[in-house]
């Protein structure tokens, strides 16, 4: 899909340019029109992209507040933990303009309750700091069913 929109975006404006010497005038309107409409394909786009990173930005940043939360509950660090989930909500202020700096902040969490904290790695979409003993979903999904010899 992504590819027919770039290549539309390219070819419409030269085949309408090209119409304004050749073709009739509906040709021309019509050409001119798909032109200017691909502009809000182009826009889709951009827009999609943003969304990404913005999906990216926040996953990352409460997989590791999630992480580290579960491992210090389960250490027993209640307390702490509900202390540092306090002082997160009280200096976490999102606008529609910014992010707030929500993966710094989550940083600050987690070092404020763990010893050890556990930090995603960047690009690493398989997350390889899983806690030992834990498989995760593509690791499930590649390994293959033991024969039980039935």
């Amino acid at each position: 899909m992504l590819l027919v929109i770039l290549a539309l975006t390219v070819i419409l404006p030269i085949a309408w340019f090209c119409s304004e010497f050749r073709a009739e005038r509906s040709v021309r309107i019509g050409l001119g029109c798909a032109a200017i409409a691909m502009s809000f394909g182009v826009a889709w786009i951009v827009g999609s992209l943003g969304f990404i990173r913005t999906n990216v930005y926040f996953s990352e940043a409460t997989k590791d507040l999630i992480q580290n939360t579960i491992i210090e509950l389960e250490k027993g660090n209640s307390e702490q933990v509900l202390r540092g989930l306090t002082e997160l909500r009280g200096e976490f202020r999102p606008t529609y303009e910014t992010h707030d700096d929500y993966d710094v902040l989550v940083d600050r969490y987690i070092e404020r309750i763990s010893d050890d904290p556990v930090h995603h790695e960047d690009g690493n979409p398989l997350w390889s700091h899983e806690m030992p003993g834990e498989t995760s979903i593509v690791e499930e999904a590649t390994e293959s069913p033991v024969d039980s010899g039935e």
